[in-house]
Order: structure tokens, then sequence, then C-alpha cells
């Protein structure tokens, strides 16, 4: 499912510093995915200063963005890493023609089981404002199927098409949320949901022109003998550790405000996470070309030669190879994303002043930029553990970034502003440790494991 990165390494090969810039910042986009973009694009939105009646409604169009993309991101997971090796494992065994099908039926079951939450949390608490329900509720739903579609975005070698589409779809959120902004946040809805919309529907045209095959829902994928119970685990998992600390602080009456009469927000925790996770561009992509690329290339190689009879002395050096590049990725990542971070942690001041935010996040702020390395760090170390198959490490890394989220951000609230941001922090860096130290092990005991463990 690496063939972006693919794509994008051709492009560095005799072009370079100019190919290799351009390759980066491509990876960089496309790494980073509608997830960064779409907190690019809230943020910008609400400078344009959304109002209704002559009240700046800003403040409650962010929240009500964040609380979508949150909400979608844990929904999603349900079946997103299941679908994702699915997908793989059919791509591997040469039936490319299953994942169109397979894909149009995990969107179905995807809306219906969104449909259905999304209604009842509408009729639950939103009955008071009906255009605001159904303009949640459509997001809702069109978030939860597009980041199930974007996964399929580092398998297409067409990386030219992908960009232009996240420019088009952000190009027109903005324009859009501009020409709206009397509106207030049920304008800025329309934009964002036009905006991801037209970005679902396109990246579908590609993945259909990419994977050929009968354009009726299938479910094969829901058989048992392909349903894996931790990969569903861990996918809610996983968004539910990076999103845990926020809800906490949205729900604490002392770090928050009411912005709509059932939304809570905490300005003061938000504001900060969103700038400081803009940083994690560069990190991104170095993950694409490092991981999805140079890694993948000594991991294919080392496994044709276990599966073709490769010879000891063959299977031990693509063993060396492979490690190195793992070394590499982990190298180049902490290296670039530690730079990126040292100069927005220098400039923070800079940053808040020329954004006109108060001082007053700065600290929280720098705290966050640190939360970002250690985040691509654990992405990393996560996505290395599915190659190999590890699905229980992967699971307990992502149960310990949950539970340790949750609970060092509760010590945090309890010892006050000083130490808001470090339960976050903390918890990445607690997960990764553990991951990379478990990775590890488990790599100088690679043969064994590739020959004695099999079932």
């Amino acid at each position: 499912m690496a063939g972006i990165g693919f794509e994008l390494k051709k492009m560095m090969a005799g072009k370079g510093w100019l190919g290799v810039a351009q390759a980066y910042t491509y990876s960089g986009i496309i790494g980073s995915g509608p997830w960064v973009l779409s907190i690019l694009g809230i943020l910008l939105a609400s400078a344009l200063g959304l109002s209704r009646s002559g009240v700046d409604q800003s403040a409650e169009f962010m929240s009500s963005v964040t609380y979508l993309i949150a909400t979608s991101l844990v929904l999603s997971g349900v079946l997103q890493l299941l679908f994702v090796r699915f997908m793989a494992d059919r791509v591997y065994e040469g039936k490319a023609e299953w994942v169109l099908p397979n894909l149009l039926g995990a969107l179905t079951i995807m809306s219906v089981i969104a449909g259905v939450i999304g209604s009842t949390i509408a009729l639950l608490w939103f009955r008071h404002d009906p255009v605001y329900a159904l303009l949640m509720l459509v997001n809702f739903v069109v978030l939860c199927n597009l980041w199930l579609t974007v996964v399929f975005v580092s398998g297409l070698k067409q990386y030219q098409a992908v960009l232009l589409l996240f420019f088009i779809s952000y190009a027109l959120l903005l324009l859009l949320a501009w020409l709206l902004r009397t509106g207030g946040t049920l304008g800025g809805l329309l934009a964002v949901l036009a905006g991801h919309s037209t970005l679902l529907l396109t990246l579908l045209v590609l993945v259909m022109r990419e994977y050929q095959g009968e354009a009726t829902p299938r479910f094969d994928f829901m058989q048992r003998r392909w349903i894996h119970p931790s990969l569903i685990i861990t996918g809610v998992l996983f968004n539910l550790g990076v999103w845990i600390d926020k809800w906490i602080f949205w729900f604490d009456p002392t770090t928050s405000d009411t912005v709509n009469g059932v939304l809570r927000a905490s300005i003061i925790y938000d504001t900060p996470f969103f700038l400081a996770y803009l940083s994690i561009i560069p990190g991104m992509a170095v993950f694409l070309i490092k991981v999805e690329t140079d890694f993948v290339e000594t991991y294919q190689r080392y496994y044709s030669a276990v599966n073709g009879q490769g010879t000891l002395s063959e299977i031990q050096i693509y063993r060396q190879d492979m490690v190195k590049s793992i070394r590499d990725a982990f190298k180049g990542i902490f290296f670039v994303q530690s730079l990126c971070v040292l100069l927005f942690f220098w400039l923070a001041d800079d940053i808040l002043a020329w954004l006109n935010l108060s001082p007053l996040f700065v600290h929280l702020y720098r705290i966050d930029l640190f939360a970002t390395l250690l985040q691509v760090l654990f992405l990393t170390t996560l996505s290395i553990s599915f190659y190999f198959n590890l699905l229980r490490q992967a699971l307990w890394m992502c149960l310990l970034l949950t539970l340790a989220n949750a609970l060092l951000t509760l010590l945090s609230l309890w010892l006050g502003a000083t130490f808001y941001g470090y339960g976050f922090a903390l918890a990445l860096l607690l997960a990764t440790a553990a991951g990379i130290a478990a990775l590890s092990a488990k790599l100088n005991r690679l043969e064994y494991l590739t020959f004695m463990m099999q079932r």
C-alpha cells in the first residue's frame, strides 16, 4: 500500500535538491492528510470572524467542528484498521478487485452506524436548533466516511491528483466560509460540509480508477475469518488516547465554558494544541518517505527471501538491511521533527503575538510542541508493529496511551495550571518508549519469530 511513497521517491531520483524538496513537501501534505488540514481549515475559517446577527460565533464554530473531528475519528476507528488489514491482504494476494466493493460495503456500514448514533445525539441534545443539528449530523457521517476512505491515499500512485484534490477541497471550504461568514456557525458548518464532501467524493473517484471492480457493496471483510478483534479495539483506543485529555478539559467546569448551551470548550487548552499540531507536517513527511517507502522496500526484500527459499546468509543480510532502515527512519523523523519543534519553541512568543493570542498560551504551546514530536515517533512504532503483525503489542501501546493520558491529565488538573499539557506529553513518552523497547526485543528475535512462530 506504499504506492504513493514509491512515486515520490522516483521524484527525488536524479533531480537534486529540488526533487528532494518537492518530494518532502508533497509527502508532508499527503502524510498529514485531512486530519491536520482540517485543523488548519478550522483556524483559518474561525479567523474570518463568523458572526450571526452581529454576534461573533467563531468559538462556537471551532468547538462544533472540533467535536465532529474527535468523535468521528473515534467511531471510524472501529472499522479503519480492520478494513486496512483486509484490503492490504487482498492486494497482496492479487485480489485487488475485492477492494472497491468492500470499501463501498464499509462506507455503507459506517454511514448507518454514524447516522444512528448522530441522530440519537441530535434528538437528545440539539432539538432546540434543528438546522444546526442536521448540519452536525451530516458532517459527522461525511467525516466518518472520509477517515475510512483516506487510508487509500498512501496506496494511490497519483500523488499530484491527491494534492490537487486536497487543495480544491480546502480552498472551497475557506471560500464558502468567507462567503457565508454572516451565517455564523451554520454558515461555517455548511462550508465544512461542502469541502469535506468534495474531498470524499473525489477521493472515491480516484480509488475507483485505481482499484477497478464491481461498484456494488460487499461485506467480505466482515467474515469471521478476516475479523481481528484486536484491530477494532486498537483503532478505537488510538484515537481515544489522542483525544481523551481534551475531553477531560472540556468537561471540567474549572477549565472550560459552555459555547452553545450543550457543547463545552477549553480555549486555554485547545488553542495551543491546534497550533502545535500544525508542526507535525515535517515529521509526517519523513514518516511517509522513510517508513512507507524505504522501510517497506527492505521489508519486502526480507520476506521475499523468506517465502522464496532464500539462503540463510541472504535472509540475515536482508534482515540487517531492514533493521537499519528502521533505525534510519527513527533517526530521520526524530532529527527533522526536533528541529521543527525547537524552531517553533524559540519563536513561540512571536507566533502568538502575530496571531494576536494571549501570552498565557506560550507555556502550554511549548509542551504541545514536544508532544507532537512524541506522537510522530509513536505512530512510527505503531506502524512498524503492524507490518510485523504484532497486533497485541499495538493494542497494549494504545491502551497504555489512553489510560496514561487520562490518569496523568486528571493529575495535572489537580496540580494546577502550571502542569496542564504534561499529561498528554508524558503519556505519549511512556507509550512510545515502551513500544520501541518491545519492538527492539522482537527484532532481535526476528528469525525465530519468522520461522518458529508460524501457525
